[in-house]
């Protein structure tokens, strides 16, 4: 049976049971229970939370459950690029590509956990909400703790700060919840890692490894939080049979901060090299406003979450620390062979001539 056949199955009131006996797990957490899911991961064609699907899958299969990545996209555009050329490699994964806002091209279902990594907002979220309607036990939603409101004050976020009501993520919240589905909302801030289809770390190595200057948005020493997709896919790992996580808000991330200055030295000396670092204004220099820079990868502010809430409720812990990743990171970069390709620096020359600084 198609998943977009869900929608009429709900509608004369048939419900999809639990597949098998559940097993109480030896755990202080009396609500996990020991299963085997069927879970669908519908994934985003693109940007810093495509390769979530790939690890999610991983992490998932790891634990014993049946997995399908739906992912929307043409698979013929995009099966040869990162991540989703890695998904042959994945042993017992299943993969359908098609349309989340297309019910014709839904892959057979029911699924008992649905992890929706795709949406942004409701026109993109609705159509798979409401086929998961009352037959699924889990809806995971992967949002971000981009919809937070900045605070210059306190600048760690905690669940329950307050939201932008523009937002698109806030407004899918909303919809799950008027819908009563049994959801659980996840914020990731900046991900880094093998495979990703949106540069974080590359930024920082682009410029050092060819000894040009850093030009980093004034002051340096804005804190943010990046968290490796290993630890974002074990924390959405911990999901099913879990039913404390239902109707709850979860920050994924790391435990740790480091500023921008923080990780050009990190790069830096992952590469033996010093890095020529130059603090400006985006605004003065005419690259950017309102928390932008023209060609940085990050927010000019402070971007960092508390993970607590996951470590008390979900048991997770991250395995990674950035600083301990950048060496690998850094040799990823040069196994790849990226330093020898060319690099588009026009927003750099910009900076460094209005600051009198030359390359």
């Amino acid at each position: 049976m198609a998943l977009a056949q869900l929608g009429s199955r709900r509608a004369a009131g048939v419900r999809i049971s639990a597949r098998g006996p559940a097993v109480r797990a030896a755990s202080r957490r009396t609500s996990v229970q020991v299963r085997a899911d069927k879970c669908l991961i519908v994934n985003t064609k693109g940007g810093g939370h495509a390769f979530i699907g790939l690890y999610l899958a991983k992490e998932l299969l790891a634990k014993g459950h049946d997995v399908t990545i739906f992912n929307d996209g043409d698979q013929s555009k995009l099966s040869a690029k990162a991540p989703f050329k890695e998904y042959s490699n994945v042993r017992g994964l299943k993969v359908h590509w098609g349309s989340p806002v297309d019910y014709s091209s839904y892959p057979e279902g029911p699924f008992d956990v649905v992890y929706d990594n795709n949406g942004k907002d409701l026109d993109s979220c609705k159509p798979l909400i409401d086929a998961a309607k009352g037959m699924c036990k889990h809806y995971v939603f992967v949002a971000s703790a981009g919809a937070y409101k900045a605070n210059n004050i306190e600048p760690m976020h905690f669940e329950g700060d307050e939201r932008k009501g523009s937002a698109g993520h806030v407004a899918v919240e909303k919809y799950l919840e008027a819908e009563g589905l049994p959801y659980s909302v996840f914020q990731p801030l900046y991900i880094y890692g093998p495979h990703t289809a949106k540069d974080c770390e590359q930024w920082f190595v682009d410029r050092i490894i060819r000894d040009r200057p850093v030009p980093i948005p004034t002051p340096g020493v804005q804190l943010v939080t990046l968290t490796h997709v290993e630890d974002v896919a074990s924390m959405l790992a911990a999901v099913p049979g879990n039913s404390a996580a239902i109707r709850q808000h979860y920050n994924i991330c790391s435990d740790r901060q480091i500023s921008f200055v923080g990780i050009a030295k990190a790069v830096g000396k992952a590469l033996g090299k010093e890095p020529r670092i130059v603090l400006y204004s985006p605004e003065e220099v005419g690259t950017g406003k309102s928390g932008k820079a023209d060609g940085f990868p990050f927010r000019t502010i402070h971007f960092c979450a508390s993970a607590d809430k996951a470590k008390r409720e979900l048991g997770w812990s991250p395995r990674h620390t950035f600083l301990d990743d950048v060496p690998s990171l850094v040799r990823e970069y040069t196994s790849a062979g990226r330093q020898h390709k060319d690099v588009d620096f026009s927003v750099d020359d910009k900076i460094l001539s209005a600051m009198r600084v030359y390359a």
